[in-house]
């Protein structure tokens, strides 16, 4: 399953295209309907929701062993490894939602909300719709046919997030919310059904489904120890503090990893297919690690900037009254918004170059530290736990880069030289971003007029530093994008057979 550099090249492109327009149209889609459901419905709502899907979410990679992940980077598949991985996803699944509802009750053990047992039962049965979604899903990865997953991934989630906001419209409380997690399951396995069109044919065992079964068992270990480093704070928010703080700390969570998870999107969805086919060439993974970790340093720091700076404003627009209580964990975890984008890139390399033990192991220190920092933070309350996430945050990045290098062959000093110019643009707006607060609240401004007023000086004082700076501030990927996009450069036309280190730039 491998393709000239080149040949690659291209499809990033077109993949990145669709990935982002999916990205531009979906962010201000789950902004407002975070904005809608926060003045709909009650943070003690959102949190026994939150304690109830962090069930779901463990039991999902157990119930498929993660085979769609293996489905995709497999080098080599025939009709009957696929049958027999899907028969074996979906059955497993279903045994584990019969589980799941049969032992509701257990989950008191954990959090002490009569609420969250019977929410569980409910939702059980999309641990088997999650299978069938991701299978399909992962055919569609493999043949890297970005525009159907953009499309699919785009129209369910406004659909499901439609659903939620007129569900609590009409004051249907905390099941808003899990109408709305059904329909966008739902939809996505009828979209991906409609456009894979799967046969029936003869499961068969052999060498190639055994290697699927290898691969998604250390994917598995790998997903279930990444299943505490992401949730192990909601766990310990909830039996330790209760769902009301677990609902203040989830929606700044949710805030923060909005971002991030689109872009672990783009990942999974473009990166990693794309670089499974390109798993044996070391050199042009060393230039994807260095040139997607610049760009993405640059993306994401203004964000931690911003967030840091104007959490307050941020919250009182997004949220609305009665959600002060989130500011202070949001600020905290703003600054986790890059480690959460980079690791997403990391990983992407490392699991397309079948290295999921390594990557387990990293995610075991991460798991510890997350569940071990947030029993030490919990006695600070929503904010030690944000503090001790933010640490364990960047401990597992700097290990996942460090792997990512070795696998790669990168040097250690590439860390330094990729982060100096974002450090430079993070600074910018840093300072900008406080100056221009503090000028505006001195005035008497209303929330939203502080946030928009100190983002606009921030993208104007980059603008400027642009003009004199160009590429020397934003790296050759970012800045000829950049240029394209605003009309002001036209690539030449590619050279066929030049194999130069293409990376869709």
């Amino acid at each position: 399953m491998s393709e000239r550099p080149r040949d690659l090249g291209r499809r990033l492109k077109v993949g990145a295209k669709w990935s982002g327009a999916e990205i531009v149209l979906n962010l201000p889609v789950r902004l407002g309907t975070l904005a809608i459901l926060a003045r709909l419905l009650t943070p003690q709502e959102f949190g026994v929701f939150a304690a109830a899907v962090t069930v779901i979410e463990f039991a999902r990679p157990l119930s498929t062993l993660s085979l769609d992940h293996a489905l995709v980077q497999s080098k080599t598949l025939r009709p009957g490894n696929i049958a027999f991985a899907s028969m074996f996803s979906l059955g497993i699944s279903s045994v584990v939602a019969a589980l799941i509802a049969l032992n509701a009750d257990l989950v008191l053990l954990l959090y002490d909300d009569s609420e969250v047992p019977g929410l569980l039962i409910v939702l059980a049965s999309t641990v088997p719709l999650a299978a069938a979604s991701g299978l399909l899903f992962a055919m569609l990865r493999r043949k890297l046919a970005f525009r159907e997953l953009s499309i699919a991934v785009l129209v369910s989630s406004a659909l499901g997030a439609l659903t939620s906001v007129v569900v609590a419209a009409l004051g249907g409380g905390i099941w808003a919310l899990v109408a709305g997690y059904y329909a966008d399951l739902a939809l996505k396995a009828v979209f991906a059904l409609l456009l894979i069109r799967p046969r029936f044919v003869r499961p068969t065992v052999d060498r190639e489904t055994r290697g699927l079964f290898r691969f998604g068992a250390g994917t598995t270990l790998s997903v279930t120890l990444n299943f505490w480093a992401l949730h192990g704070d909601y766990v310990v928010i909830g039996s330790a503090l209760g769902s009301k703080p677990l609902g203040y700390y989830s929606r700044a969570y949710q805030l923060i990893s909005t971002v991030p998870g689109m872009l672990g999107h783009l990942h999974n969805m473009v990166l990693f297919p794309a670089f499974s086919r390109a798993q044996g060439d070391r050199r042009y993974l060393k230039r994807a690690l260095l040139v997607g970790t610049e760009a993405t340093a640059a993306v994401t720091l203004p964000l931690c900037a911003w967030g840091l700076v104007l959490g307050p404003e941020i919250i009182a627009v997004l949220l609305g009254p009665g959600w002060e209580q989130t500011v202070a964990p949001f600020q905290v975890l703003s600054l986790g918004v890059y480690f959460r984008a980079g690791y997403r890139f990391d990983a992407s390399i490392v699991l397309a170059t079948g290295h999921v033990f390594s990557l387990s192991a990293s995610q075991a220190i991460y798991g510890i530290l997350i569940v071990g920092g947030a029993l030490l933070g919990a006695n600070w309350g929503i904010v030690g736990v944000a503090a001790a996430t933010l640490i364990a945050l960047l401990v597992f990045y700097l290990l996942l880069y460090s792997l990512t290098a070795r696998i790669s062959g990168a040097s250690a000093w590439s860390f330094v030289e990729v982060h100096a110019r974002p450090a430079l643009i993070f600074l910018i707006v840093l300072s900008t971003a406080f100056f221009a607060r503090r000028w505006l609240l001195g005035l008497g401004l209303p929330p939203f007029a502080i946030l928009a007023a100190s983002v606009a000086f921030g993208v104007a004082a980059l603008a400027v530093c642009t003009r004199f700076l160009g590429r020397r501030l934003w790296g050759e990927l970012l800045y000829q994008q950049g240029r394209i996009a605003f009309g002001r450069y036209t690539p030449a036309a590619e050279v066929e057979g030049d194999d130069d280190d293409d990376l869709g730039s």
